[in-house]
């Protein structure tokens, strides 16, 4: 006989507490969260093109960082490997770690280092710095970084993206290579001089290999749309052509989306680069125009503000570009909270971002800055 004071029956009663507990524990060890997952667009997309589909932070990551150019298509859903939830890409491997502060719980699996693990041939050795300025060492693998594997490696995350190099240049399977942390880039000289000159090597492909039948297609799910990067208007990468109104006229020009938060780099209508940046709050706008760089200084002592309100001091401001009175493009050690605006009207970017602009732009480059 069913108690008076209860609405369902005993089963039911039963089973929600079931359900109730397993969602529980599924919050517990941490989904990928909606939190600005849709950037204008819906919040779940299916691929066709692998019969799967991306969701919440996952998709936020991939449409904020790289898309198919870094990633691939993704090969799995979303799967649960000892506690930590996962996707499989083609070229890398996505891990939800709720733990982490917001910008860092989307982290790509070491893949480079997976792959080469116990490798002792010479280009995995460490190396002394080559005296080039096209190269840059990093003291903390001993290892250089040169020509166009560095420009794609900073155009494109660095660090966060691909880790430090973990090899020196070397010849594989036909191909110029050079492994990451994270990641393999190859240098394909039969496609020089387009997006497809440096490709990320699809390492997501050969991890994915252990993980089965999970890797098979599936049915597009009721109700989830197809990927179309007209959905994502929010996404600063998936940009293909210049705004109504873009100085396509100049040779080289940096276009400032203050909507979006973001910076892209165009020679004439090609676009070369773009990046989630940090531009001014809105009690410190930064100015919107069209302005041109006419100073730039590497590193920059940089003051202001009222002191006990808003007083800043911050000392060796990197790869510094002032393009009207004291507004300028810089590099930002102080945060990682790019695609908000943060900055007292000055355009803040992730440091491998701005060594990479400040070399490619010249004094004079115009700087376009719209809503």
């Amino acid at each position: 006989m069913q108690s008076s004071t209860s609405p369902l029956p005993t089963r039911l009663r039963t089973r929600f507490w079931q359900v109730s507990l397993v969602l529980a524990v599924l919050l517990l060890l941490g989904w990928p969260e909606p939190a600005r997952a849709v950037r204008g667009g819906p919040d779940r997309i299916y691929f066709p093109q692998t019969g799967h589909s991306l969701a919440f932070g996952f998709l936020d990551f991939w449409l904020a960082h790289g898309d198919t150019l870094l990633f691939g298509y993704p090969l799995s859903e979303e799967l649960d490997e000892g506690g930590l939830t996962v996707q499989y890409f083609e070229r890398a491997v996505f891990e939800w770690h709720p733990e982490a502060p917001a910008e860092w719980r989307v982290q790509l699996r070491r893949l480079g280092a997976e792959t080469t693990r116990g490798r002792s041939d010479r280009a995995f050795r460490p190396t002394p710095p080559i005296e080039l300025t096209v190269c840059r060492y990093f003291p903390e693998t001993q290892h250089n970084l040169c020509s166009g594997f560095r420009a794609f490696w900073e155009r494109h995350g660095g660090l966060r993206i691909f880790g430090y190099p973990i090899s020196e240049e070397l010849s594989e399977d036909g191909l110029t290579v050079q492994y990451f942390e994270r990641a393999r880039l190859e240098w394909h000289p039969e496609a020089r001089g387009t997006h497809d000159e440096i490709q990320v090597t699809p390492l997501g492909a050969w991890a994915a290999d252990r993980i089965g039948t999970a890797r098979d297609p599936l049915p597009q799910p009721p109700g989830v749309p197809v990927f179309d990067p007209e959905r994502f208007p929010g996404a600063p990468a998936l940009v293909r052509t210049p705004p109504a109104g873009a100085p396509v006229q100049e040779t080289k020009w940096i276009e400032v989306d203050l909507g979006q938060q973001a910076l892209r780099a165009w020679e004439g209508d090609r676009l070369v680069f773009s990046t989630l940046v940090s531009t001014g709050l809105p009690q410190y706008p930064t100015p919107v125009g069209t302005f041109r760089v006419y100073v730039k200084v590497r590193y920059e002592w940089m003051r202001g503000g009222t002191p006990g309100i808003d007083y800043y001091d911050l000392p060796n401001v990197p790869h510094t570009m002032y393009f009207y009175r004291g507004y300028a493009l810089h590099g930002a050690y102080w945060h990682n909270n790019f695609g908000h605006p943060m900055s007292h009207g000055c355009v803040n970017l992730p440091l491998d971002a701005a060594a990479w602009l400040y070399d490619w732009t010249p004094l004079g480059t115009v700087v376009w800055i719209h809503p």
